[in-house]
Formats: C-alpha cells, sequence, structure tokens
C-alpha cells in the first residue's frame, strides 16, 4: 500500500497519520520538506499473508465510487482489479483545508500470540460516516458475490448488489483475507445464506447440440471457371479491349442439422429402400373398373366406348385409338388434349386423326391420336435445324432442340458429356424425332411424364442381363394376378465385345463385357454422338445387352391400386410357381372396352424379355 499526500497544512507538510502502539505512545510523523515525487515516503508492504485463490478464466474488473458532502466535497475513489493470480490495490487519500475535518488512520500490532493485523480507517466529522468494503474473490465453486457499502448519516443507507448463478441454495459468500506477520496467518470465512432475497440478475448458460436451421449467405463464392485470362505482353493502348462485370453473389442457403462435436441426426449406414411393387395373394379379386374423359381446356366431359394405348422401347410417344359413342363427342374431341383416367390413373393424349365407320343399323365413331409429348412433333412443330457451334454437354443440346417449349429434358442413367463444336447436327426432323435420334446414338430411348410435361432420357437396358439376378425388380407380379400368359425364344449369338467410334470427331474404342475374353464382336457402332468414353460406354453395353437368346413373355394383367400401369424399361419380376425370373419390359399396351350394358373391362398387355445367357 503506498500513502500519496497531495496538500499541505497551516504551510508544512504535516502527516495526517498516528501511529499508536500497545504502550500508550502516541507518536505523530512530520515531515520537513516536500517530497518531489508527490508520493508519500512510506511504503507499506505485508508478507506471508495467504495468496488469493485463482481467479476465473475471465478477468472481472469493478469500481466503486462514493461521494458526500459535509459541508465540503471530500471525494475517495476505490478501484479493485485483479487478472492472473496478482493483487494489487493503491489508495489515494486527499484532505482538504477545512479545519471541520480531521483524519485518523491508525495501526495496530498485537502481542505475537494474536498472530494477527488489523487495518482501520475512520473518517469523523459533525456526523459519523462510516464505510464498510469487503473484497469476495473464490474459485470455480463461488455462486454469489456481494459487496456491500453502507453509509450512515442520521440515518442507515444501505445498498447491496448481488450477482447469482443459477444455484440458488447459496446466494452470497464473503471472504476477508488476513496477513501474517509471524510465521501463522488467520482467515475469516463467512458464508451465508439468504433463500429470501431478491435475485436482481440471473444468468442462464445452455449446452447441449443446437437446434437445425437454415443458414443463408449472399457472400462471394468462387466459382470453378472455365476460362483462363493469361496476359504475355503489356497493352499499349490506354483502354482494356476486354470489359469485366462483376454481379453480386446470389444468396445461397445451406441446411445446418444441428448437433455440436457428435452430430444431432448422424448419417444412416446405407439401406436400401427400394421395395418391388407387389399385389397382395388375394382368394379372390373384387374389382369395379372405372373410366372417365375430359377435354383439358374446360373440363367438358368426353364419352367414350374403347381405348387402346399403346407403346414401346424406341417409340417417343405412345399412340392411342380411341372410340367414341356419338358424333357429338367426336367433335368435341377432334385435335383437343384430353385426360383419360383408368382406375384412378392419368393419361394425357392429342385426338388427331377422326374416323367414320357406318354399316346396316351402326354408325360409329372414332381417333387416332398421340401421348402429349407429340406437342414437340410435327404439325404441332416445324422440323429444326440444328447445329452445335460450340462445344455442349449432351443434355445442353437435347435442351436447345426444345428450348422454346414449355417442356424439360433430364437424363436417369446417364453420364453427361460434352461435345466437342461442330459434332452433332439434324435438320428436317421434329424436335422430339431429334431428340429421339441423339438418344438412340448413345443407346437410349426418351420416356415422358405428360403431367409434368418432362422428358427423360434413360438406357434401352435399365439394367443388363448380365446383373438382373442381383437386381431388384421394379415391380413383380404372380400367377394370381396374370390373365394370360405366353412365351417363345429368339436365338442368336452372344456377344461380349464392340467396336464403337464416332464419325466425323470423337472417340474409337472397344466395349467388353466384364469378366471375358471380348473375343466375339457384335456389328460395329458409327454415330456422331460417340465423342466420349461415357457415350461409347453407354451404347456399347446396350449393344451387347441385345444379343444371346432371349425369352420373350407376353402377359396380360389387370390395373389395380397395388398393380399399376407397367412401363417400358421397368425390371419386372415373375413368380411362376416358386421360381421367380426378371425380365425388362418392352411394350405396353393398355385396352379398354364399355359394352352397350355399361360394363367396363380394363387390363394391360405387357411384354418382358428375359435372358437366358
Amino acid at each position: 500500500m503506498k500513502l500519496s499526500f497531495t496538500t499541505k497544512k497551516n504551510g508544512e507538510v504535516v502527516s495526517p497519520i498516528s501511529l499508536r502502539f500497545d504502550s500508550g505512545i502516541d507518536l505523530k510523523l512530520r515531515f520537513d520538506t516536500p517530497w518531489p515525487n508527490a508520493t508519500s515516503p512510506i511504503k507499506l508492504s505485508f508478507t506471508g499473508g495467504i495468496d488469493p485463490e485463482p481467479p476465473i478464466v475471465n478477468s472481472i474488473t469493478r469500481q466503486f465510487s462514493a461521494v458526500w458532502v459535509s459541508p465540503l466535497v471530500t471525494e475517495s475513489h476505490q478501484r479493485l482489479s485483479y487478472k492472473n493470480v496478482k493483487l494489487e490495490a493503491n489508495k489515494g487519500l486527499n484532505w482538504l483545508s477545512e479545519p471541520a475535518k480531521q483524519h485518523c488512520f491508525s495501526f495496530v500490532w498485537d502481542i505475537p500470540s494474536a498472530h494477527m493485523i488489523a487495518v482501520a480507517s475512520v473518517w469523523s466529522s459533525a456526523s459519523a460516516y462510516f464505510k464498510r468494503f469487503s473484497t469476495p474473490w473464490g474459485g470455480i465453486k463461488t455462486q454469489e458475490r456481494v459487496t456491500a457499502i453502507a453509509y450512515r448519516q442520521g440515518l442507515a443507507y444501505v445498498v447491496r448488489q448481488a450477482f447469482s448463478w443459477l444455484d440458488l441454495e447459496a446466494l452470497s459468500f464473503q471472504f476477508i483475507p488476513a496477513w501474517e506477520t509471524l510465521d501463522k496467518a488467520q482467515a475469516q470465512h463467512e458464508l451465508s445464506f439468504n433463500t429470501s432475497a431478491v435475485i436482481d440478475v440471473s444468468n442462464y448458460l445452455t449446452w447441449g447440440p443446437h437446434k437445425s436451421s437454415w443458414q443463408c449467405s449472399d457472400d462471394y463464392r468462387p466459382p470453378v471457371g472455365k476460362v483462363s485470362m493469361r496476359f504475355s505482353k503489356p497493352w499499349t493502348d490506354s483502354s482494356s479491349p476486354i470489359a469485366l462485370r462483376f454481379v453480386k453473389s446470389p444468396m445461397v442457403c445451406e441446411y445446418d442439422d444441428g448437433g455440436g462435436l457428435i452430430d444431432a441426426n448422424p448419417s444412416l449406414p446405407p439401406i436400401d429402400f427400394e421395395v418391388p411393387i407387389e399385389p397382395q395373394l388375394r382368394r379372390a379379386y373384387i374389382m369395379q373398373p372405372t373410366i372417365d374423359c375430359i377435354r383439358v381446356s374446360d373440363s367438358k366431359r368426353i364419352v367414350i366406348n374403347s381405348v387402346s394405348l399403346n407403346h414401346s422401347r424406341g417409340q417417343f410417344s405412345q399412340s392411342v385409338s380411341i372410340g367414341f359413342s356419338s358424333r357429338i363427342d367426336a367433335e368435341n374431341a377432334e385435335n383437343q388434349l384430353l385426360k383419360l383416367s383408368l382406375n384412378g390413373y392419368d393419361f394425357y393424349f392429342i385426338c388427331e386423326e377422326k374416323a367414320e365407320s357406318k354399316l346396316f343399323g351402326s354408325h360409329t365413331f372414332s381417333a387416332n391420336g398421340r401421348s402429349r409429348s407429340a406437342e414437340l412433333a410435327t404439325p404441332y412443330e416445324l422440323p429444326v435445324s440444328y447445329t452445335n457451334g460450340t462445344g455442349r454437354s449432351f443434355a445442353g443440346i437435347l435442351s436447345d432442340l426444345i428450348q422454346f417449349s414449355p417442356w424439360s429434358i433430364s437424363l436417369v442413367g446417364l453420364i453427361d458429356f460434352t461435345v466437342p463444336a461442330g459434332a452433332y447436327s439434324t435438320s428436317g426432323k421434329s424436335p422430339l424425332e431429334a431428340i429421339n435420334d441423339a438418344a438412340e446414338q448413345v443407346g437410349c430411348m426418351v420416356l415422358s411424364d405428360d403431367a409434368t410435361q418432362t422428358l427423360t432420357v434413360v438406357p434401352r437396358w435399365p439394367t443388363v442381363p448380365w446383373l438382373m439376378s442381383g437386381a431388384n425388380p421394379d415391380i413383380t407380379v404372380h400367377e394370381a394376378v396374370i390373365l394370360s400368359h405366353s412365351m417363345r425364344e429368339t436365338r442368336q449369338v452372344l456377344c461380349n465385345s464392340v467396336w464403337i467410334r464416332g464419325e466425323q470427331q470423337g472417340v474409337s474404342c472397344q466395349v467388353k463385357r466384364a469378366g471375358t475374353l471380348g473375343n466375339v464382336n457384335a456389328s460395329d457402332i458409327s454415330a456422331q454422338l460417340i465423342v466420349d468414353n461415357q457415350a461409347a460406354r453407354t451404347a456399347g453395353t446396350v449393344a451387347l445387352a441385345d444379343t444371346g437368346t432371349k425369352r420373350i413373355h407376353d402377359i396380360i394383367l389387370p390395373i389395380m391400386a397395388d398393380l399399376p400401369p407397367l412401363t417400358v424399361g421397368m425390371l419386372v419380376g415373375v413368380r411362376d410357381g416358386a421360381s421367380l425370373f426378371k425380365s425388362v419390359c418392352d411394350s405396353v399396351n393398355i385396352s379398354v372396352n364399355v359394352s352397350e350394358l355399361g360394363e367396363v373391362s380394363i387390363e394391360q398387355a405387357i411384354t418382358v424379355i428375359e435372358s437366358l445367357e
């Protein structure tokens, strides 16, 4: 502790400190010359005391100020700060030249048996002033710290400031240190409990995995560019021939699934959730077929008495034959988009070519049409001429062919590849015919979703014959739902290798079936779009899958809630007693007939191909 004196009393520097010992001797300290550094020449130090416990990690600094006036202002500042493991306090006492004030600072030393030092500071005037200051500190287990400053002037004024944490059982903790002058130290601890005290401030700390949320930001994320600029020579002109424009990055959102160091939503092991559709095995099947046909433009109902829908692999749209119940229905459906609902399954088609037949006592009206994807074919779309002037992806070329239509296109089961500039061209074909031709060059076919106006390009053999045994079928039928089943075989050479090459540009490579010698070659394939190994691999795989001995099954099935209409390219499992064979669906024919009595019959005839080698 350091004492500093800033003023003189009666022209001389007089210490306001009186030293009193147990013998009753009262000494007064006087200084005849001012101290040039304006600081006290006395330095009091206490050694051998109890070191405080290490403070908490975060440093805490508190400042307390007490001001009173009687009759002039006497000001005292007390600042306590501690950090790390050292404590230091500086105290400055200022005396004014007010004769009514008397300041006394007493030091009392006890005999060695007491082992205690008490330091007290008292200010006195006309009214009694009392100041009490306590400094609490503690380790991690400290639950609350209380600082009390009391003043007494006529009436007692007490101010309490409480800082509390989540433990409500211990509301205050006071620690009063003592310093040792000889060989022992004495410390006084005061622990009080007051459950009825008002807690002013409560700080709650939460822990555990945080909640999942979307994190959105528009911070710039450098994309992987496709253009590299290199400047080998200085540009002499003052203006640059290249203008670079940068736009603000779009808002990008990522999903944070929550959790902390341990993920709150851990990744599940890979589980195959693909469960094949298989109708239930019942002793009897009771069905009530329903048929409904409306005009899409105004939802006008069209009465029909027969419908036939046909689709096969390589056919880019379904062919439709429809019979009307009257001339009025035929006229209402002419050149219109119709929506046909069969047992709850919807089909869209355009009624294009009407026909009329007369017999004695009979007059029938019918029409032929195609599925909704025919909107991309003639006569609804004119023939196009297209050449990729720049390097373009295969999906990009297909999208360019239908860029001004509401239809979209996607690739499934085919890895996209880049077509070099000028490698592909077409002319004299409608957009849908050009897309179908481009898909056939790489061994694919086109499927259409007429409800969402989406075209999907998939391989002709989504599952190759030599991998069917370990694949899950898309649908499995059994003999309880099979109305008719016939079979025939076709024999041809089983090939294990084929040469694929591009025309003007591209690659030339041999596609060989894995695990074979590759010594039996199929007919060579040459196409414009064989410009990448992925295109050659897909086209060659499909060519090898078409070879070998095949067994063709013609099966007639009903359409039920648990047996939907099949789609070409599906992997179909057929149970024949205890055996199960897998095959690919080659064609689907759905027929609907309405008798004169209003009886409706709906069935689907499918052709599946089973590979025997």
